[in-house]
């Protein structure tokens, strides 16, 4: 079992307040259209899967069915999804035995801010962590992104992810690591000093790894890389915003004018939920560019 019965009571439960409903705040500037047109978009749009709980979670009280003990499986995008669109039968999990598996719930919260949406815990039955791992994750129905918030650097459009697939799925032993990071300005940045906020994202929960710290001392240990002809100069963060609302995205807080293109989060600094720390992690900030058809 990979996490402690409490703490996962404090990550999943704002997951899962209703799986069968998606409550998150309205998007903003958001094109909505009467049909919603049928693109298709970069396999890499489904970043990867994280194996985070291997029969932990209540049934009951999560998925409000009866039933025993359910596996939990953060799922990743680069892009933002249409929180209306969602549905439990828009993923088959596969096993290494070749058994698919459709997840009994699934929801965004509570990395559904504008500006987030882009993580989908699914709970069910996806294998076993040891034996019989989960080692793709699909998406089989019509799951849609929304178009860019007035705000994010990287862009987005109202597309359909149906038939997209991922084998990155992270084992249950692995730490957390980053795999998303753009520029935020306007109502979407929280920083209340500097001059520019990068938002990163993990691919699960992530709390300090290092006894006393609390999270709003981790901005000391990310930095952020501009490129000057080539080389990259190393920039610490003043401080750290989106913080202490059990999510998986925060915000970093920059003085420099120079733009940063690049995050790193030292070793040994976070820790997901079965305190297993983080290795190294590096993530490009994204930028606009245009999405296209899977070929």
């Amino acid at each position: 079992m990979k996490f402690r019965f409490h703490i996962l009571l404090i990550f999943f439960i704002p997951f899962l307040s209703s799986c069968a409903e998606n409550d998150e705040e309205p998007q903003e500037e958001v094109k909505q259209d009467d049909e919603k047109p049928q693109g298709e978009v970069k396999q890499d749009a489904l970043v990867s899967g994280f194996f985070g709980l291997d029969n932990a979670l209540p049934s009951l009280l999560l998925c409000n069915q009866l039933g025993g003990q359910l596996d939990g499986m953060p799922v990743n995008f680069k892009f933002p999804l249409d929180a209306s669109s969602l549905s439990e039968t828009d993923f088959e999990v596969l096993d290494s035995l070749g058994n698919i598996h459709t997840p009994n719930c699934v929801s965004l919260a509570p990395a559904n801010e504008n500006g987030e949406n882009r993580t989908v815990l699914l709970l069910g039955e996806f294998g076993t962590a040891v034996t019989n791992p989960p080692v793709e994750v699909r998406v089989v129905g019509d799951l849609f992104t929304i178009d860019t918030l007035s705000g994010e650097s990287v862009c987005s459009a109202i597309i359909n992810l149906n038939g997209i697939t991922t084998t990155n799925v992270i084992p249950l032993a692995d730490g957390p690591s980053l795999f998303f990071a753009q520029r935020i300005d306007g109502n979407l940045n929280e920083c209340n000093s500097g001059t520019q906020t990068i938002q990163v994202a993990w691919n699960g929960g992530v709390t300090p790894y290092i006894s006393g710290d609390t999270e709003s001392d981790l901005f000391q240990y990310y930095v952020g890389y501009s490129d000057s002809s080539g080389v990259l100069i190393p920039h610490v963060p003043i401080s750290i915003a989106d913080i202490n609302d059990n999510d998986n995205f925060h915000q970093l807080c920059f003085s420099t004018s120079d733009e940063i293109v690049k995050i790193s989060m030292m070793a040994n600094t976070v820790e997901d939920p079965n305190h297993d720390p983080n290795l190294y992690s590096e993530i490009d900030v994204g930028s606009c560019t245009p999405l296209t058809s899977i070929e």
